[in-house]
């Protein structure tokens, strides 16, 4: 079979009656079967834990292109599309970068400092009556716009930086386990911060939820989880937060997705959660591993994620299910990018070179939102290390979705390009899928690339690599405009807010880079 030959496959639902300690009252609803689009000849079998009662609180569940209520980036890529890379406009054609200031962060024995994948920074413009409410350090809490960048570290903290003079706005939050994911702020400017966990050093291994009035833990969700295939518990999703509903989603490397109705109440100083869990969890046969490090994708009534083994799944959020399901050649990780065409949702995707062996293709994609089915494709060879300490290759990076003047692109960046060092930066044609530019980086990049925009809707790309270089690229035809090295490594992503970029480097620095 082809991975063009869809077939309709039958997929069990299967009831289930499971009873956790953190969620004592919630039973399985019984799952009719259904049919998806897959591109396996083996069957996938799901099931679900939710109560009627959520599923009822499903029913009104619709995700917008965005939602925040403050000024910034509060979730990985900005928003449920995962397309918002960076908040306000730049004056003119940038033609430098330079370090404005840079925050040392300090180092866990075995994983050291900095951020890792995707590590992505959060910026947010606190409301004025928040703000005053919150444990900052006085000289912040002070300014009246003042703006704050948060992120986790790889040395098991959570930290929270001034974005103007690069020094700590109030103590970091130490979970003592490394975080590897892009931690999520709440929309509505709730002060809520929701934390994903990488690394298991003490023992606990789950996602957090944490009061930012005074940093108490109000939630833990253990990836420890009976109801899940997979052992590893690890949680590299960003959570995805619809604010109307006051619910959150996000997927585990366990193989599970999880619904958290979060029964919030926020005022007079005093913000708290009450989480009622559901769940979602699906088995293809053979067993494939199932493990899910992407971001999830939300729009009106559906979600949509990948996998470690290749699946990319569309779920009705008013029931739970899958409504499609296909499959790429390999791991992927990546986030995927959506956006409304005339004909609906659209989806863009790539994998990793990883199952494939040490070397291979990264299969990029665009996707029908609405079938699963593959609108057009293209393909990159691609390196990989394999064994005790890969290093993939292949797109592990999210791409990017033009706007304004580059509305018709959309940008790649693939890793191990042709040969082991190098990667790729591509700019596709939307619609057709054919290459406008290419440039080739001296060294790889996990680093996601991101969009800025100047006054006039001209499309500029930043990029950060591993060999430690951050590059400004013109959006429309891939002219490098300026390079620079700054540190040994960049992994984590970066986020942009005005004419600012916060990205972090793996070894211990987290650097503001100021466009000029």
């Amino acid at each position: 079979m082809t991975k063009n030959d869809l077939s309709r496959i039958t997929v069990l639902g299967v009831a289930v009656f499971l009873f956790f300690a953190f969620a004592p009252n919630r039973v399985s609803t019984p799952v009719s079967t259904i049919k998806v689009d897959t591109l396996s000849r083996n069957k996938i079998s799901f099931e679900k834990q939710v109560s009627d009662e959520e599923l009822a609180e499903f029913q009104n569940i619709s995700f917008p292109s965005s939602f925040n209520a403050v000024e910034g980036v509060t979730t990985f890529r900005g928003g449920p599309y995962r397309d918002k890379t960076s908040h306000g406009v730049l004056d003119a054609r940038p033609k430098s970068l330079v370090i404005k200031w840079f925050f040392s962060t300090t180092f866990d024995k075995s994983w050291g400092g900095g951020s890792g994948w995707t590590g992505q920074p959060l910026v947010i413009k606190w409301p004025d009556s928040t703000r005053m409410k919150m444990n900052l350090n006085p000289s912040a809490k002070a300014k009246a716009n003042f703006t704050e960048v948060i992120i986790g570290s790889l040395d098991g903290k959570i930290y929270f930086i001034d974005l103007e003079t690069g020094k700590a706005s109030r103590p970091a939050i130490n979970i003592q386990n490394p975080i590897k994911g892009t931690l999520s702020v709440d929309p509505r400017g709730w002060p809520l911060l929701y934390a994903g966990q990488g690394i298991s050093n003490t023992g606990e291994f789950g996602v957090r939820i944490f009061s930012l009035i005074d940093q108490k833990k109000l939630f833990f969700l253990n990836g420890r989880d009976p109801y899940a295939y997979r052992a590893w518990s690890a949680f590299d999703s960003s959570p995805l937060i619809h604010p109307e509903s006051d619910h959150v989603f996000l997927g585990g490397e366990n193989g599970v997705v999880y619904g958290l109705n979060l029964n919030s109440k926020w005022g007079s100083g005093v913000v708290t959660v009450s989480p009622e869990v559901s769940r979602y969890r699906y088995k293809a046969n053979p067993n494939h591993y199932q493990g899910v490090e992407s971001s999830l994708v939300g729009y009106k009534d559906r979600l949509f994620f990948s996998d470690n083994n290749g699946y990319i799944q569309c779920l009705s959020i008013k029931n739970f299910e899958p409504l499609w399901i296909t499959q790429s050649p390999d791991d992927t990780d990546a986030t995927m990018i959506l956006e409304e065409e005339q004909g609906g949702p659209v989806l863009y995707t790539g994998n990793e070179v990883d199952l494939q062996g040490e070397r291979g293709f990264a299969f990029v994609r665009k996707l029908n939102g609405l079938t699963g089915q593959t609108i057009w494709e293209q393909k990159f060879d691609c390196h990989t290390i394999r064994g005790s300490h890969p290093l993939n290759g292949g797109m592990l990076s999210t791409p990017v979705m033009g706007k304004q003047n580059g509305k018709d692109l959309a940008v790649f960046c693939l890793s191990r390009y042709k040969v082991m060092s190098k990667g790729l930066l591509v700019a596709l044609n939307k619609a057709t899928g054919q290459k406008v530019w290419e440039a080739t980086v001296d060294h790889y990049a996990w680093s996601s690339p991101i969009d800025i925009y100047d006054k006039q809707g001209n499309m500029y790309i930043f990029l950060a690599d591993a060999g430690g270089d951050v590059m400004l690229y013109d959006g429309a035809n891939g002219t490098l405009i300026f390079k620079m090295k700054v540190v040994d490594l960049f992994e984590a992503s970066p986020v942009a807010f005005g004419n600012k970029i916060i990205i972090p480097s793996r070894p211990r620095d987290i650097f503001c880079l100021e466009i000029q």
